[in-house]
């Protein structure tokens, strides 16, 4: 039981994907200074009806075998949006220009400045509790769920392989999404990378 809004709540969570791909570019990517980041779960994955309250998202991590790798100046957003995958002409600030058929609404922040570190040798769950609960609803026009994940840690250390983050594949759908560099932020307005190639697996934690 927990308290959001002077009401009392019960919790539930639901693991979406169990797949074994590794991939270290997400939920960031630890080997550039600077990235945007993004994933679309859909609401048949998420199995809700009505609107609930989002208040953690875990991600199944694999570390390093010998060093913790930490991460500074990190920024998670939740949204909701109207496609299954990222289409054509999606930008950092996850709009589409020329604008076809992708929207997106109710784009908060729901933590910020925070430190990522998967610990040396690990294998298992990893998570963000959010500093402001996240409402997400169904029923909304923009029913998907858009998780967008900003790296500032402004450093990188050697390699590119881990920590990452085990992930599924949907056939073709491009439902991962980045753009990262060294030195400074990519513009909002420059065009990312929508990948099919994996997306993570990720447990959701509901307040109701």
């Amino acid at each position: 039981m927990s308290v959001i809004n002077n009401h009392i709540v019960s919790r539930f969570d639901k693991t979406i994907g169990t797949g074994t791909t590794n991939q270290p570019e997400y939920p960031m990517y630890k080997y550039y200074d600077f990235g945007y980041f993004g994933q679309i779960y859909t609401n048949i994955e998420l199995g809700v009806g009505r609107p609930v309250w989002i208040t953690r998202i875990d991600f199944h991590m694999v570390g390093d075998a010998a060093i913790n790798k930490t991460s500074f100046n990190q920024t998670l957003k939740l949204g909701q949006c109207n496609q299954n995958e990222f289409k054509t002409n999606v930008r950092n600030n996850f709009t589409q220009s020329p604008f076809v058929d992708f929207s997106t609404s109710n784009i908060q922040t729901v933590r910020s400045n925070f430190t990522w570190t998967v610990p040396e040798d690990y294998n298992d769950w990893l998570g963000v509790v959010f500093t402001t609960p996240y409402l997400y609803d169904p029923t909304d026009s923009n029913s998907n769920l858009l998780v967008i994940w900003e790296n500032r840690d402004g450093s990188y250390l050697t390699g590119a392989s881990t920590p990452y983050s085990k992930c599924s594949t949907s056939g073709s759908l491009n439902r991962s999404y980045y753009d990262y560099q060294d030195n400074s932020m990519p513009n909002t307005t420059d065009y990312g990378t929508r990948d099919s190639t994996g997306r993570p697996n990720m447990k959701i934690f509901f307040d109701v």
